[in-house]
């Protein structure tokens, strides 16, 4: 099948969740397909070359969600490449799949990575209404609509009066096919370079901090959890948060706080996972499945999450590595991550691997 996928976005080098799953996608997808994907130019040019072909000619300006000449771009494409299939990620090009259901007989699918108008009424942006009627418009224009999680599927199922037929849930990806060979250096490199006591344990929580829930997640640590953890005073640990972006008030609110210590960036963040006792998913907003809890799964780690950060992922199959708490019970959040701290666990199972890796989800796609 030849495939066209619309990406508005840059996603290479992809190092957001959202970036790795589009590539993860795509790359699996070309294994057996032959797709382009149509996008703006990527933030730099070391990345590693892609499975497909990548037409980097969408121009990276707010104006390119309403510039009717990237329509005829995209049909001169869908003619020249003798496309079968339109693919769009996210919604915010709906006037554009809506125009090319009209004027072509291409199929046409769209994948959500969010409900975007339930992200933004959770971050209290006033306009989700008009966002919300926009999604269903574009959700029943399509051919076929994939969703991140059954939960996002069951409610735009709900909301947008969709054919459940039409709907499919493709997961957040890993590459992984079994469980991976852990660093067992990684916790001891990792102490000495941030000097950290030989007796304390590593809690581990990352992220690309210019978003939002993840930075609303830093304050939690800081303002919530780290006091509920100096209750138990013979608890010994250190907080390491990792990720690109921090804001610099809440950088100098950790500086000041000597159990928690900013990373910044890291180039190898499964080290880190490695090295961490337990991996944090403290989330209270935004929509989808958070993908930081998936790779930490994929990498056999001890996850304790809010019900808020486990949205989407299938416990069924993650054993006991998966913790849940309350998203307000912070006493019950700190005494998880102690009893992880100290407790044996067993490995990740095998249904894990079957359920989110790339061949896997691609085998059980329906295009």
């Amino acid at each position: 099948m030849k495939v066209l996928t619309i990406v508005s976005y840059p996603f290479l080098p992809a190092t957001t969740g959202g970036e790795i799953c589009t590539l993860g996608l795509h790359n699996e997808l070309a294994k057996t397909n032959e797709v382009t994907v149509y996008t703006v130019a990527p933030y730099a040019t070391n990345f590693t070359k892609p499975n497909f072909e990548l037409i980097a000619n969408l121009p990276f300006k707010a104006i390119r969600y309403i510039n009717i000449f990237v329509f005829f771009k995209i049909l001169k494409l869908i003619k020249t490449k003798q496309i079968d299939l339109v693919f769009f990620e996210q919604t915010w090009y709906g006037w554009l799949l809506l125009l090319l259901k009209i004027f072509t007989n291409k199929k046409i699918v769209v994948r959500a990575h969010n409900i975007e108008y339930l992200r933004f009424k959770s971050i209290g942006k006033a306009w989700w209404k008009l966002l919300c009627y926009y999604e269903k418009i574009t959700y029943k224009s399509a051919n076929q609509v994939f969703f991140l999680t059954e939960e996002d599927r069951q409610k735009a199922i709900e909301v947008f009066k969709l054919n459940a037929h039409q709907t499919q849930v493709i997961p957040y990806g890993v590459d992984v096919k079994s469980m991976p060979v852990k660093n067992e250096n990684a916790a001891s490199e990792i102490k000495l370079r941030h000097e950290i006591n030989e007796n304390d344990h590593i809690i581990l929580f990352y992220g690309t901090m210019g978003y939002k829930p993840n930075n609303d997640a830093v304050l939690y640590l800081l303002n919530k959890l780290q006091p509920a953890l100096q209750k138990h005073p013979n608890f010994f640990y250190k907080i390491l948060v990792c990720g690109k972006n921090l804001p610099f008030t809440i950088e100098q609110k950790i500086k000041a706080n000597p159990s928690i210590i900013y990373c910044g960036f890291v180039p190898d963040l499964n080290e880190y996972i490695d090295a961490a006792n337990v991996v944090l998913n403290p989330i209270l907003s935004g929509g989808g499945v958070k993908t930081k809890a998936i790779d930490a799964l994929a990498r056999n780690a001890n996850l304790v999450s809010t019900e808020t950060g486990a949205i989407g992922i299938d416990k069924a199959v993650c054993g006991n590595k998966l913790y849940v708490v309350n998203d307000h019970d912070i006493d019950g959040f700190a005494t998880a991550i102690i009893k992880y701290c100290e407790a044996k666990t067993t490995n990740i199972p095998k249904q894990f691997y079957e359920t989110y890796n790339w061949s896997k989800i691609i085998e059980r796609l329906e295009l």
